[in-house]
């Protein structure tokens, strides 16, 4: 997916579904929740700090060559045990690497080396792409990475009960995905051992599957990735495969951030989703709808306010503590 050039001035509209939607306004609506100020102060200190430990090419998965993990963690002279972060890849599931993130060098936001300076742990992982496997291969790999940072939760002073997952562009659409489809294997267990997160932040990964085929930009990669068309008994398929077929009132806080000139994943299903979910009385989502903006408005555009909202969301909702 390519890059598109900068917008320079766009507009984002900010959409809280909280017990009131905020929208502009004449400074009488009632305010969006922020992190609170321990969590802030606790960030600020973190920024501070001169080290983090990164550990490369960990094995998540037994007989699975691609399962591969990095994983940041902040200084030890920070308490664990640490809510963690794990960052998801974009490349139309297709292509792509975990090393897009697992450094700061180019300064691409979203990679797990910032993430630990404020005070997460943060793992970027490798999926199987859809040339190897097709869906739901991806979502399969990316729930048995959630598992085995849990079960090594203590090795690495992870909180099991904090994990949020981050994605941009197919690593959103995964993102989602863990955050709102129940894993049968989840059945009966609890959070310590389950592959579910408890916050989600996608960078315009897809929505709905079928619409965004349709729409024929991104016909041949959704293809490739669903095995074929939504056709026959493969409709059913595209549905369970799509964030936009779970609309409830119940689940994990969730940030929605997309452009409204992206050709490829239609502002149009960001739109129906979040309105959706508001008909169905969700409590606890953001949506940041950012005019004249291309593709993945955080991680490719770099639009420089995003930035801040995906950290405050993140404090919000995990921690540090």
């Amino acid at each position: 997916m390519k890059e598109a050039p900068r917008a320079t001035l766009p507009i984002v509209w900010l959409l809280f579904l909280s017990s009131v939607t905020i929208v502009a306004g004449n400074g009488d609506s009632p305010k969006p929740t922020v992190a609170s100020p321990s969590a802030r102060a606790a960030a600020e200190r973190a920024k501070d700090r001169s080290s983090v430990r990164t550990l490369l090419n960990l094995s998540y998965k037994s007989g699975c060559k691609a399962c591969l993990l990095d994983l940041a963690l902040p200084n030890e002279t920070h308490p664990g045990p640490w809510p963690l972060i794990v960052v998801i890849h974009g490349g139309g599931w297709i292509e792509g690497d975990k090393s897009s993130f697992a450094s700061d060098t180019y300064k691409v936001p979203g990679n797990i080396v910032d993430f630990a300076r404020i005070g997460f742990a943060a793992a970027t992982i490798n999926y199987r792409l859809s040339k190897e496997a097709a869906y739901p291969a991806a979502l399969d790999d990316c729930r048995a990475a959630v598992r085995w940072l849990r079960e090594h939760a203590a090795e690495y002073q992870l909180d099991p009960k904090r994990i949020g997952a981050y994605g941009n562009s197919a690593g959103g659409h995964l993102a989602l995905l863990l955050a709102l489809l129940e894993d049968p294997v989840d059945r009966g267990t609890g959070v310590e051992q389950s592959s579910r997160v408890q916050a989600a932040a996608s960078d315009s990964g897809p929505i709905d599957l079928v619409a965004d085929y349709r729409r024929g930009t991104l016909r041949t990669v959704i293809g490739g990735f669903m095995g074929g068309a939504p056709e026959g008994n493969r409709q059913a398929l595209f549905e369970q495969a799509s964030p936009s077929h779970y609309v409830s009132a119940k689940g994990p806080p969730l940030l929605l951030i997309y452009g409204e000139a992206d050709p490829q994943v239609g502002v149009e299903t960001a739109d129906r989703f979040v309105a959706a979910l508001s008909e169905a009385g969700r409590r606890d989502v953001t949506y940041l709808r950012v005019a004249a903006v291309d593709h993945c408005p955080h991680s490719l555009q770099r639009v420089p306010y995003v930035a801040d909202a995906v950290t405050q969301f993140f404090l919000r909702t995990l921690g540090p503590r």
